[in-house]
Parts: C-alpha cells; sequence; structure tokens
C-alpha cells in the first residue's frame, strides 16, 4: 500500500461523520495540495525586504557547516547546541554548497560583524528564505493529510486553513531560523504518532513518526518532550492493553530506531564524533533549562503567565474561537482522544517552556499547528451541530473561505513585517509590544534607506547601542555603524535607538532624555508601534535652544557623565549664531543637586575663546570646565546652560526644547543632562 492510498484509506475510518462529505480517494491530496499552495505563496514573496539578528548567526553557521561538508572535517558540522542542522542543511539546499561556503567565517565561532560584512550575505539571504518556504509549506500540506485521517475531511480543511495562513507560524517560517522548523517537524512527528495508535496504523505512519522526530530532534533541543510524549501517546490512545499488546511495544522500538537512525544519517558529526556531539547537545540543554542562567534583560514579560499571554497576543480571534467552539462541543469517540493528546501537548509543552531559562514569544510556536488543527475540529463540530447535512459540505466550503480571508487580512496588514502580528482583538501590536519584548531587527532596513538618502552617506558615521542591532544596520548600511559609547555623541553622525534597546536598557553614556526629550530626525513604526528612532547628532546630543533669539546651542557633550571631587568638568557645547555674536556675551555652566542637598556650582566663563574663529552659520564649538570641590557633596547633579549680557542679565530663552520629568523649569537655563559626582 502507498502512502497516498493509507492516508486516503483513513479517511473513510474517520469519525467525523464521513457521510457529511463524500469524496474520492484524490480527493485528500487536491486539498493538501491547494492548502499547501496557499501557505507557500507568502512564504515565496518579499523575502528581501529585511533582516533579523539571528539570522545572521545561522547564516554564518550554514557557511561553516558547508566547507565542513566540503572539506571532509565532518566534526565541524556541530556549531551549536540547539541543535539547528535541519536549518543548516535547508539554507544550504536554498543556496546551494558554494554560495553556502562563501559564507564560512575564519573561525568555528560565528562572528555577527564578519557575516554582515561579507557580500554574499544578503545576496544569499533570499535564496535561503525561500527554501524555508518550501520545507513548511510541505510540512502544512503533509498535516492536513495526517489531519484529514485523524478527524475527517470537513476538520482538516478548516484547520489546514487556519494553519496555511497562521500569521505567527508564517511570520518565522519565513525567516532562516529554528524554530519554524521545530515547529513543524514536532507537528508532523505528534499526529503521525496519533494517527498511528489511535486507529488501525500503517508502516507510512510510523515511519513518517519516526523521521519527524529525529528531524525535529535536530531542529532544536525541546523536540526532546517528544520522547516520553510519543509512548505516553501510545498509552492514552490504547488504553492499558497498551502495556501488553507487542505491537506496541514493536512499534515503539521501530519509531525510535527509525528517530536514531535519521538522526545520525543527517549530522555527519555523529559520524565522527558521536561521544562529544551528544554530549555538546546534552550540556546546551542542560545550561538552557536552568533558569539561574536567564539573562536580566530576557526577564522582561516573564513569570507564569507570560505563555498564556503569548498564546492570546499571538494566535488569531478564529483560532481562540475554534478552540473555544471545541471545548463547548466535546467531539466523542476517537476524535475526542487524538484531541485530548494534542490538547495535552499544547499544555505540556507550555509549562516545559515557563520552566526553562529564557523565555520569548517564538519558544512556543510548536504548539500552535496542533492548536490550528484543533480549532478546525472545533468548527466542523459546530457546523456538524448546526448545519443539514446535506448543505454541510457547502457550509465547510464557505467557512474555509472566511478563514482564509480573515487570515489574509491579518498578515496584509503587517505585511512584510509579520513578526508585528498581534491579536486585533486584545489590543493589537500595541498592547503586545507592553507585554512581550518586541523587535529582531525589523524596521532597520527603512532606516538604513532613510541614512542612504543622506548626502555622501558611504562617509556617515552611525552609532548603535549594543551589538545584537548594529549586526544588523551594519549589513544593510553603506556608511559605518559602530558602538555607542563615550560621554559625547558628536563622535558620531547619527544615532539609531532599536525598540529593543529600550526594552533591554541598552542606552550609551550619552543618551540622557531626563532632562532633555532628544527630537529624533525619523521615527519607524510598524503597525501602529514606534520601532526605530534616528537622531542627528553631529552636533552632539541635539538641544536646539535659542537664547535671546541670536544664539543656537545646538548640542553638547561631556567628557564623562561621572567626575570626581577635586577634578573638573569639561564641558564642550557647539553654538550657531546668523552673525558673529556680541563678544562680551559669557556663559553659565553650572550643576544643580538632583537627590542631594549639596550646593549648586557654577562657572561662568566666556562664549569663545579668542583662538576659535566665528563664522556666520558655521558651527562653533568651546569647551568649558568646571572645577569640583574636593569637599562637593557626592550625589546626582544637572548640568545647565544660560547666557549672560554683558550686564550679567540671563538671555531669554525664546525656543526651548520639550523638557523631561525630572527637569528643573527655569525662564532662561536649559539643563541638559545628568551629572555623578562621586
Amino acid at each position: 500500500m502507498s502512502a497516498a492510498e493509507a492516508v486516503a484509506r483513513g479517511t473513510s475510518r474517520s469519525v467525523a461523520t464521513p457521510a457529511a462529505v463524500r469524496v474520492g480517494h484524490w480527493a485528500p491530496w487536491l486539498v493538501a495540495a491547494l492548502l499547501g499552495l496557499l501557505a507557500l505563496l507568502p512564504r515565496m514573496v518579499d523575502v528581501d525586504r529585511f533582516l533579523t539578528t539571528d539570522e545572521v548567526f545561522w547564516m554564518g553557521r550554514t557557511g561553516n557547516f558547508a566547507r565542513a561538508l566540503a572539506s571532509g572535517q565532518l566534526g565541524q558540522t556541530f556549531q551549536s547546541g540547539h541543535p539547528g542542522v535541519t536549518t543548516m542543511w535547508t539554507a544550504l539546499l536554498g543556496m546551494g554548497p558554494a554560495q553556502a561556503g562563501d559564507l564560512a567565517g575564519a573561525r568555528r565561532i560565528v562572528s555577527r560583524r564578519e557575516v554582515s560584512q561579507n557580500p554574499i550575505f544578503m545576496d544569499g539571504l533570499p535564496q535561503a528564505r525561500r527554501a524555508f518556504g518550501v520545507v513548511t509549506a510541505a510540512g502544512v500540506a503533509l498535516a492536513v493529510l495526517l489531519a484529514w485521517r485523524l478527524f475527517g475531511p470537513g476538520p482538516a480543511v478548516l484547520g489546514g486553513s487556519l494553519l496555511a495562513l497562521d500569521p505567527f507560524f508564517l511570520a518565522h517560517a519565513r525567516l532562516v531560523h529554528i524554530d519554524a522548523s521545530l515547529a513543524i517537524w514536532m507537528t508532523l512527528a505528534l499526529l503521525a504518532a496519533v494517527a498511528q495508535w489511535s486507529g488501525n496504523g500503517s508502516r507510512w505512519m510510523l515511519g513518517c513518526a519516526g523521521v519527524a522526530t529525529g528531524l525535529a530532534l535536530l531542529s532544536k533541543s525541546p523536540a526532546l518532550l517528544l520522547l516520553p510524549f510519543v509512548p505516553l501517546s501510545a498509552l492514552l490512545l490504547r488504553g492499558s492493553q497498551a502495556v501488553r499488546d507487542r505491537r506496541v511495544w514493536r512499534d515503539l522500538v521501530l519509531w525510535a530506531a527509525l528517530t536514531g537512525l535519521t538522526y545520525v544519517a543527517l549530522w555527519p558529526a555523529m559520524w565522527a564524533a558521536p561521544s562529544e556531539t551528544l554530549g555538546g547537545v546534552l550540556a546546551f540543554v542542560r545550561d538552557n533549562a536552568n533558569p539561574s542562567q536567564a539573562p536580566v534583560a530576557d526577564e522582561e514579560g516573564t513569570g507564569p503567565l507570560f505563555y498564556g499571554w503569548v498564546l492570546l497576543l499571538r494566535s488569531t480571534p478564529l483560532t481562540l474561537l475554534g478552540l473555544l467552539l471545541l471545548l463547548l462541543a466535546r467531539p466523542l469517540g476517537r476524535s475526542a482522544r487524538a484531541a485530548f493528546v494534542l490538547a495535552l501537548f499544547g499544555v505540556g509543552f507550555g509549562l516545559a517552556m515557563t520552566l526553562t531559562a529564557k523565555n520569548f514569544d517564538r519558544y512556543l510556536l510548536p504548539v500552535f499547528p496542533a492548536l490550528d488543527l484543533l480549532a478546525g475540529l472545533g468548527f466542523w463540530q459546530a457546523l456538524a451541530r448546526l448545519a443539514p447535512a446535506t448543505r454541510r459540505a457547502t457550509w465547510t466550503g464557505a467557512v474555509a473561505a472566511g478563514i482564509i480571508g480573515l487570515s489574509g487580512w491579518w498578515v496584509a496588514g503587517a505585511w512584510p513585517h509579520v513578526l508585528t502580528y498581534a491579536n486585533p482583538l486584545l489590543g493589537g501590536p500595541a498592547f503586545a509590544s507592553a507585554r512581550i519584548t518586541s523587535g529582531w531587527g525589523e524596521g532597520l532596513e527603512q532606516v538604513a534607506a532613510y541614512l542612504h538618502r543622506r548626502p555622501e552617506a558611504e562617509r556617515l558615521r552611525v552609532a548603535m547601542p549594543g551589538e545584537i542591532y548594529k549586526t544588523v544596520l551594519d549589513a544593510q548600511f553603506i556608511g559605518q555603524v559602530a558602538p555607542a559609547e563615550g560621554a559625547d555623541a558628536a563622535a558620531y553622525d547619527y544615532f539609531v535607538v532599536y525598540i529593543r534597546n529600550l526594552q533591554r536598557g541598552e542606552r550609551p553614556e550619552f543618551f540622557d532624555e531626563r532632562f532633555l526629550l532628544w527630537a529624533p530626525e525619523l521615527t519607524v513604526s510598524l503597525s501602529g508601534v514606534d520601532y526605530a528612532w534616528v537622531y542627528q547628532t553631529s552636533a552632539g546630543a541635539p538641544v536646539g535652544a535659542t537664547f535671546g533669539g541670536v544664539l543656537d546651542l545646538e548640542g553638547y557633550g561631556v567628557e564623562s557623565a561621572v567626575v570626581r571631587p577635586g577634578r573638573r568638568l569639561q564641558a564642550r557645547l557647539r553654538w550657531r549664531a546668523g552673525a558673529p555674536p556680541p563678544p562680551d556675551l559669557r556663559v553659565g555652566v553650572e550643576l544643580r543637586p538632583v537627590d542631594t542637598d549639596g550646593e549648586t556650582l557654577r562657572e561662568t566663563l566666556p562664549l569663545q575663546r579668542e583662538d576659535v574663529p566665528w563664522e556666520t552659520g558655521a558651527l562653533v564649538e568651546a569647551t568649558y570646565s568646571v572645577p569640583i570641590p574636593a569637599d562637593a557633596r557626592r550625589g546626582s547633579y544637572a548640568l545647565a546652560v544660560d547666557v549672560l549680557d554683558a550686564d550679567g542679565r540671563s538671555l531669554p530663552l525664546t525656543r526651548r526644547p520639550s523638557l523631561g520629568p525630572e527637569a528643573v523649569p527655569e525662564p532662561d537655563a536649559v539643563a541638559l543632562r545628568g551629572v555623578q559626582i562621586r
């Protein structure tokens, strides 16, 4: 019996009212092919529009993987404890061995900067992404076939429609990463195992379960949950007799053998150094399963309810409605047992992820395909109760069309940044970004496009906090992108802040918004949420205050935001005026105590030195020094500036920036930033 015949024969044994929809042996394959094509289309277009940070790593690892295969150094196909082998194979097949090999780095450990600067990288990325689109779309089609065998035609059509355009799954299936691969292979392994033991199984179902389990284990370590869950599903579906049934034990042994064979056959590192390879994977699992290993930055939004929020916010309203209908309908017989096992998997996987070291929304992705198929069963159960048997096929088609239309609408609304999708009934992306860490690099391509339109873009110096997102911009921008360091923003022409920088508390020393609210030159918004901000900083931290209507303070910088008693605070102020200012103007630079009862430290100095020429309209930098007494009280101070005329009176501040919440309102002075004396 062929695989096609096995699946087709399975439909005649479905408990989901088989008389309601009369089908031939060709129908499951036609429906699966159509839904697979529906899933494929959005996975193949606009795959070159943006970049995400982890793709830099996986493209580099694919390059090293390809080099290890070509050179015969098979042990070096171990690139990560995830292990991500299916990701590297898929990307390799998408790009081709030669192009993939050109991405190999100088070292075994991938350097983000080295990969992002490789001229092959941005050309190879779309090709690799399309390969993932093909694999996951084929997985959707196979999941529809398995759902047809488990639940019948109607649930398979409705659940497959939900799965094909599931925004959360689709968004990750368009990337060179590991989570979509894990999700589709775990889903296929689970569906095939449930089909094997919920009815009269076949060698095709058993083979599919074993191979898919092996591929899931090669994708990411959470697939280890399948090792106890597949035998548990046999016990749940066959009852206590499974313990005494030799066929069940035989099938479990064959499943385990196929799993192991797939794992070894597709990972050359297992041929060269099996013990070291398995040891590296298990060590990785141990480290990532330990909550004490979790970085502080990843704690944002975590907690026992985190993945509950993820489920609600990343699911569509239709999936949640279908699950609610399933709870209310309470299917009977084999469908009920199969649905219970799939639901148990979803709950168990979510609990397991809650206990791990790090929490990201994508870690819950493997439960979404199963939940989509369960939601399809819920819609079908409702139709079976409400629609006449003679019209049930028509109603099924109408509901499927509605599902596809609404899902397509939600995908189109976030396109091409489908990663920004969030349930519109729960507040959408704006609500989700306040509860789930957002931003993976999407939106930075718009920053790069904006900077490319600046004069002499190739000479621009652009700064970003941290290293992770800097490489994403660096790969897409022709100029120089560097880590934002120091206390003077004038070291760079532009400063870019990404949404994850703010969520992780990554701010350079010169970026202090407590006193001046920086006005960005560009704000990038995706799905109604601000993702990136671009500031012009060639004059330093931007101020834009005008004194006396004639003198503009464009920006400032300090040598350090921390100064010791007995030393001096060096402040660099950058001025611009339409005409040379009067020579008798003086600048008042002072440190005002903020959280201490210390005295105000003030120094009044000439506006400019004699050796500093003042050209009309030109930017003039002058450095001012404020001595810090040895007995100055330690604590926080605010650096403030005013301009005095010849009589010692402050010039009015006729145009002031928006002040931050901690600013001290003064009619003639502007508070610039915080300074620590310690």
